[in-house]
């Protein structure tokens, strides 16, 4: 079994895949009071690492030894702005990504889960329109594509190394 992640400032979303790349579970913590004005930094930091090791041990106790976070750093802002609204970057600013996925690493290989990178460009379009055809929302989509993703990297990557092998 394998899992997608997708983090946002005010949630945490996961898709739990079968090696065929169906969805056998979804799961969403949300918290979305942490982009409120004036909400102290080191509670939404908490309630955001928290949210993320909950979701983790779920993935664990339902058979999941492979899991899929966005690579954060490949998300490249315009300009300094993420968005042209205050709420936006508000949001954007407040957001620690490098924090939150770090602490999802290390959580994960804790819990003995092997952990790779999924370049998330084109997961949030991609949901956006399968969201529609699957029935979840947007982010929990995107989870599922990031998956798919890591899942189809991985199918590819072990079939190249069985080439190798018989070389």
């Amino acid at each position: 079994m394998y899992a997608g992640f997708d983090l946002n400032s005010d949630r945490v979303n996961m898709a739990i895949l079968d090696g065929d790349g169906i969805i056998r579970d979804v799961r969403v913590e949300h918290f979305p009071e942490v982009n409120s004005p004036g909400f102290p930094k080191s509670k939404a930091k908490d309630l955001r690492l928290k949210a993320l090791s909950r979701l983790l041990d779920y993935a664990y106790y339902h058979g999941v030894s492979v899991v899929f976070f966005e690579d954060l750093s490949m998300i490249k802002r315009k300009g300094g702005k993420v968005v042209r609204s205050k709420k936006g970057n508000r949001k954007a600013s407040n957001f620690a990504k490098k924090e939150l996925l770090e602490h999802g690493i290390t959580m994960a290989l804790k819990r003995g889960f092997e952990v790779f990178l999924v370049n998330p460009t084109g997961s949030s379009k991609l949901g956006r329109e399968l969201s529609r055809g699957l029935d979840l929302d947007i982010h929990s989509s995107s989870a599922f594509v990031i998956g798919l993703l890591g899942l189809n990297y991985l199918k590819t990557h072990k079939h190249s190394q069985k080439e190798e092998q018989f070389r």
